[in-house]
């Protein structure tokens, strides 16, 4: 049986890389440091265009984290406590090669939390 035009894209690394190769971050941090530690962060290769899609945050214990994101170099926001974990969607947010998306939390208190986070989006 022949491949549909979108199988046949998907296995053209000319048309693949036209419409983006898949980015995708995953990490946990346990930490009962007061200042801000390193969750998850992705850096676009050199020569590449990235296009993030979505950041995901999560903490075992929500009263007792904050969060920072920082994008391309500018802080997004700083000291955001979340009552929940989030998934938050970017829509055309296009980053430069060298442009590092940076999720960071600590603890407010110097109690143990555990943070997962995570960021999607393409190279191309």
């Amino acid at each position: 049986m022949p491949l549909t035009d979108r199988e046949t894209s998907l296995v053209n690394p000319e048309t693949r890389l036209a419409e983006g190769l898949p980015v995708s971050r995953l990490s946990r941090l346990a930490t009962s440091d007061v200042s801000y530690q390193e969750v998850v962060s992705w850096t676009v290769a050199a020569g590449r265009e990235g296009d993030l899609h979505e950041i995901s945050l999560f903490s075992d214990d929500f009263p007792r984290t904050l969060f920072k994101l920082t994008i391309a170099g500018v802080p997004q926001w700083t000291d955001v406590l979340s009552g929940a974990s989030l998934s938050i969607p970017f829509r055309a947010n296009r980053l430069q090669d060298g442009d590092t998306v940076l999720l960071e939390a600590k603890s407010t208190d110097g109690a143990l939390v555990t943070v997962d986070g995570s960021i999607s989006g393409a190279e191309r």
